[in-house]
């Protein structure tokens, strides 16, 4: 019998979709919705994980503003590029579907504006792309 992880794909574009991952391949799974040939993992607040292509920064990926809005509103100010797949994480690491109150946790995030706080931080990371701070600065 296989086991799905229901998952989050975030792609930079805004596009925002629950994603089933097969357990018994899920780094091949992963690897193909990010598109990507190796991928770093994002531990974010929640026992959520976020897997991101490891190589986006240099491979010329589209900046991901929503996962690095979600990054940074759940306790990691990291910049993401490409698309991200947001999963849960047990205690010992293996990786798991995500339960109700993090997807929960996780469309609030993407619904509403971010706090003064996490615009500043966020202003900081993206410090690099004016044009993106300026859009933040008008929120």
């Amino acid at each position: 019998m296989t086991t799905t992880i229901r998952s989050v794909k975030i792609n930079p574009t805004e596009t925002i979709t629950t994603h089933d991952l097969n357990e018994n391949s899920i780094g091949a799974d992963i690897s193909a919705a990010i598109g990507c040939r190796m991928f770093d993992v994002v531990g974010l607040a929640d026992d959520i994980d976020l897997f991101v292509d490891d190589e986006g920064l240099i491979n010329g990926s589209t900046l991901n503003l929503p996962a690095t809005v979600l990054a940074h509103l759940l306790g990691r100010p990291v910049v993401i590029f490409g698309t991200a797949i947001a999963v849960s994480v047990t205690p010992d690491g293996e990786t798991v579907g995500l339960t109700d109150s993090q997807l929960a946790r996780i469309q609030k995030s993407f619904a509403q504006k971010p706090d003064e706080d996490t615009v500043d931080t966020l202003v900081g990371s993206l410090s690099p792309f004016p044009t993106v701070v300026s859009m933040l600065r008008a929120m």
